[in-house]
C-alpha cells in the first residue's frame, strides 16, 4: 500500500506541474495559475477536514505558522515552477525539483540542526554538479536564453527546503496535518485570489481555452489529492519511504514530459539528471534514521 501511495503522491505532482506548463502555454500567468489551483484545493480540502472532524482552530500560533508555512511550501515553489516551466523543458524542472533534500540537509547545517556527515556531503556535492550541468548551457541541454530560468528553477527547492525545515522545527502542539492543511491552503487562497484578481490574472473559465480550463480544473484536483494521500502515506509509512518522493516526481516528471510535450533529452543531460539522482540516493542513504 506505501508502495502505490508514494508512485501516486510523485505522479500527482509531476502532472500539476505539466497541467501547470499546459496552461501557461495559452498565456495564464503564474499567480493566475495558482490562484485557480487553490480556489479549487482548498475548499475542497477542508471539506474534507470537516468530515472528518479535523477542522483547524484558529489562534495567533497556528495562524502564523500556517500562514508562513503555506507561503515557503506552496504559494514560492510553485510560483517559481510555474514561472519556469513556460520556459524550460517540464523533465528538467523535475530533476531541478528534486533537489530540495539536498538544500534541506545544507540548512540544517548551517542551523546546526545536522551534523556533516562524510557520505552526505559527497551527495550534496554530486547533486549541485549535477544541477549546475543541467542548468548551464549546452547544445543538447537548455539555450542560453533559458538558463536564467534555470537557475529562478533551482530556488523553487530552496524554498521547499525552508518550508520542510520551518514545518518541522515549529509546528504547533496539538495541531492535526489535515487541520494544517486546510488552514495553510485558505491562507494561501485569501491572499492570492484577491492579489490575481485585483490584478488582472484570473480570468473567468469562461473565458478560456477548453484545454486551459481543463487543466486548471485538473491541476486544482491533483492539488487536492495530494494533499489528502500525502497524509495518508506519512501515516502509513513513515519518514524512511517518504524521502523517496523525489524520485518519483523527478522520473514521473520527465516521462510526462516526453509524452505530452515530445521533450528528448540527449546524453549528457540524462548523465547529469541520473548525477542528482544518485546525490540525492547518497544524501538519503547518509541521513540519521528515527529510532
Amino acid at each position: 500500500m506505501s508502495l502505490l501511495l508514494l508512485l501516486l503522491n510523485g505522479t500527482l505532482i509531476a502532472g500539476i506541474y505539466v497541467l501547470a506548463k499546459r496552461a501557461r502555454a495559452d498565456g495564464l500567468s503564474p499567480l493566475g495559475v495558482l490562484a485557480w489551483q487553490l480556489l479549487i484545493a482548498a475548499p475542497a480540502v477542508t471539506v474534507v477536514a470537516a468530515v472528518a472532524g479535523r477542522l483547524p482552530t484558529l489562534n495567533r500560533s497556528s495562524v502564523r505558522y500556517a500562514a508562513v508555512a503555506g507561503a515557503l511550501g506552496i504559494s514560492a515553489p510553485n510560483a517559481i515552477t510555474f514561472t519556469a516551466l513556460a520556459h524550460i523543458p517540464a523533465g528538467v524542472v523535475g530533476v531541478i525539483g528534486a533537489l530540495s533534500p539536498l538544500f534541506t540537509y545544507l540548512i540544517a547545517l548551517a542551523m546546526r540542526v545536522e551534523r556533516l556527515r562524510r557520505w552526505g556531503l559527497v551527495g550534496v556535492l554530486l547533486g549541485l554538479a549535477g544541477t549546475l550541468a543541467l542548468v548551464l548551457p549546452r547544445s543538447d541541454g537548455i539555450d542560453a536564453h533559458m538558463l536564467p530560468w534555470a537557475l529562478l528553477a533551482v530556488a523553487g527547492p530552496l524554498f521547499l527546503a525552508a518550508g520542510n525545515l520551518f514545518r518541522s522545527l515549529a509546528w504547533p502542539p496539538g495541531l492535526h496535518p489535515l487541520s494544517a492543511a486546510s488552514l495553510m491552503l485558505v491562507i494561501q487562497a485569501l491572499v492570492l485570489v484577491p492579489a490575481a484578481l485585483l490584478s488582472g490574472h484570473l480570468p473567468g473559465l469562461d473565458t478560456l481555452a477548453l484545454d486551459t480550463r481543463m487543466a486548471l480544473v485538473a491541476a486544482g484536483l491533483l492539488t487536492t489529492l495530494f494533499y489528502l494521500t500525502a497524509f495518508e502515506l506519512q501515516r502509513i509509512a513513515g519518514p524512511v519511504v517518504v524521502g523517496q518522493l523525489g524520485y518519483v516526481i523527478t522520473l514521473a516528471t520527465i516521462a510526462l514530459g516526453v509524452l505530452v510535450f515530445g521533450e528528448r533529452h540527449g546524453a549528457a543531460t540524462v548523465a547529469a539528471m541520473l548525477a542528482v539522482l544518485a546525490g540525492i540516493a547518497l544524501l538519503h542513504a547518509s541521513a540519521r534514521r528515527p529510532s
